[in-house]
């Protein structure tokens, strides 16, 4: 592979990259408005059932734990690039001699940020169905 067709690899995946973090951004702000909108407007003088509590309960903690990860997430480009500074600055005061300059420090994301997309992902999909859970319940 020649360093053309590595530098177009990589500005499709800057590309891709920016996409979904701006895709996140998105639903991470949406959900928090949601979240606020649904605890102000929770009416505490009203009994609700038993079942109708916990689907709340349930709705408020899949949107909490969706915009925590989506917010630790977002912060993955962040942290790779400070690592990627940290490594060229190593290579050129001479701490690791590879021999192709700044062109071969690549780094991969942590591990606890795919984990963290992943918990992004399976959050909202539960936020998703509890909300609309929720909202279904007292119709029947």
């Amino acid at each position: 592979m020649n360093r053309e067709d590595i530098e177009r690899l990589l500005e499709i995946r800057v590309s891709a990259s920016s996409k979904e973090y701006a895709w996140v951004k998105n639903v991470v702000s949406v959900l928090a408005i949601l979240l606020g909108v649904l605890v102000s407007l929770k009416d505490k003088t009203e009994t609700h059932s038993e079942i109708e509590s916990k689907l709340f309960i349930i709705t408020i903690i899949s949107f909490g734990l969706c915009i925590l990860c989506g917010l630790i997430f977002l912060y993955a480009d962040s942290d790779t690039e400070h690592r990627v500074v940290k490594k060229v600055i190593e290579k050129e005061n001479g701490f690791e001699n590879v021999g192709f300059g700044t062109f071969a420090t690549i780094l991969k994301k942590r591990r606890v940020f795919y984990i963290l997309r992943i918990g992004f992902f399976l959050a909202l999909i539960c936020s998703v169905l509890s909300l609309v859970a929720y909202a279904v319940y007292p119709e029947f």
